[in-house]
């Protein structure tokens, strides 16, 4: 039951990685089919984020009247649907039509990242859950790195409409293998003030709620400028259209990569120094990209050790609400500091894209993207000055952070 829990959990949010992959490495190939530019598909992207953004906002509520299960099956549902929806309207070459079916994808996507960790890290014994939430949650790198890999292939073969219905396909068999597998949630008494937001900001909690929301914003605008630009920004360096979806194929590598390196640098440092750490060194790559007029392999190189580093942080984040919150508060916790940082999801690649409309490099636009990662480093750098003392935050966020290894 447990195996089942983890598993089935992991594959709806690696198809949830791939479906916003999908729309990423889709737009160079888009953008040359309809005669628009590439900035012209930021109104997609948004849409995708800004759906997600209140399906997160909404799932601990809707976990906590419904169920965890039921929710994690409905969004599943609702993203696939979206998904398919999405295929259906891509030969009418209507951008309003595009964002639409991308805000229905995203309403579905935002509910299952929250409602799949608390659902697997509910079958976990305590000792367990930090790691499996990591670890559920790395099937968003897992799910974007496929599409990187397999994207240009799959625009060759297919086309972008064809990739639509292929990342719609295998959600409808993710959902119905969900259907028939997943196992019953674990009872547990999580009370509609336990689901409030309001529970996040008692006296005890207050502070930590508001440096994590910030990082969490901070942290996913840049790591999403990162995911949702990195193949149109490598057709600025030389790259085809179809070779495009490499960049994303390695920055969600990095990401891998880093969940992994996270787990004995949060061991030896602790959780809150290592989110200090490893985005430092993802900037650190980001501005000698953005600096110098790098090329081919070793570019995607630079990309890889920069995802390792921003992403990291943006993986850190779950394991920092699973670490800040109660049982009965966990889902509206993850929820909401992921909610906050989709927001920065959406400010960070809508900033992007008016950036390349304005016809800004690509190397400035990197420079750009660090400028957030900078900041969050200072977010987490308080919160460690805050809870060094705080034994039980930073071991279980160490566990956390175990647990990516055991997923990936």
């Amino acid at each position: 039951m447990r195996f089942r829990a983890l598993v089935l959990s992991f594959l709806a949010v690696l198809v949830d990685g791939f479906d916003t992959a999908a729309l990423s490495f889709s737009i160079p190939s888009l953008a040359h089919e309809w005669h628009a530019t590439a900035a012209a598909f930021t109104i997609a992207i948004v849409a995708t984020n800004v759906g997600t953004v209140v399906g997160y906002l909404a799932a601990g509520r809707l976990c906590a009247r419904f169920g965890r299960r039921p929710v994690l099956l409905t969004g599943v549902g609702l993203f696939a649907v979206g998904t398919v929806l999405t295929a259906v309207v891509l030969p009418s070459h209507s951008m309003v039509l595009l964002a639409l079916m991308r805000l229905v994808s995203g309403l579905g996507l935002g509910a299952v990242l929250p409602a799949a960790v608390s659902f697997a890290v509910e079958h976990f014994a305590p000792e367990y859950r930090s790691r499996v939430s990591v670890g559920v949650t790395l099937g968003l790198a897992a799910g974007a790195t496929l599409g990187g890999f397999f994207g240009g292939k799959l625009i060759t073969a297919l086309g972008p409409t064809g990739v639509f219905w292929l990342a719609g396909a295998a959600t409808v068999a993710v959902f119905v293998a969900m259907l028939v597998g997943l196992p019953s949630a674990v009872t547990v008494a999580v009370s509609p003030r336990g689901a409030s937001v309001l529970r996040l900001f008692r006296s005890e909690l207050r502070a930590n709620t508001g440096w994590s929301w910030a990082y969490s914003f901070l942290v996913f605008s840049s790591s999403y400028t990162l995911i949702s630009w990195a193949p149109t920004l490598l057709t600025s360096y030389g790259f085809t259209r179809t070779q495009a979806p490499l960049g994303l194929a390695f920055v969600s590598l990095g990401g891998i990569i880093g969940g992994l390196v996270l787990i004995p640098v949060a061991a030896r440092i602790g959780i809150m120094r290592a989110l200090v750490a490893l985005p430092a060194l993802g900037v650190v790559f980001m501005l000698v990209a953005g600096l110098t007029h790098l090329s081919g392999t070793l570019l995607l190189l630079f990309l890889t050790i920069a995802g390792i580093g921003i992403i990291a942080g943006h993986i850190g984040q779950t394991a920092l609400a699973v670490a800040l919150y109660d049982l009965d508060a966990r889902t509206t916790g993850v929820g909401w500091s992921a909610a906050l940082g989709r927001l920065g999801s959406v400010a960070g690649p809508a900033g992007a894209g008016l950036l390349l409309a304005l016809a800004m490099s690509a190397g400035n636009i990197l420079l750009v993207a660090t400028i957030p990662a900078l900041v969050a480093m200072g977010c987490a750098f308080v919160l460690w000055r805050r809870n060094r003392g705080a034994q039980v935050a930073v071991s279980a966020a160490t566990e956390v952070v175990a647990g990516e290894a055991t997923s990936a």
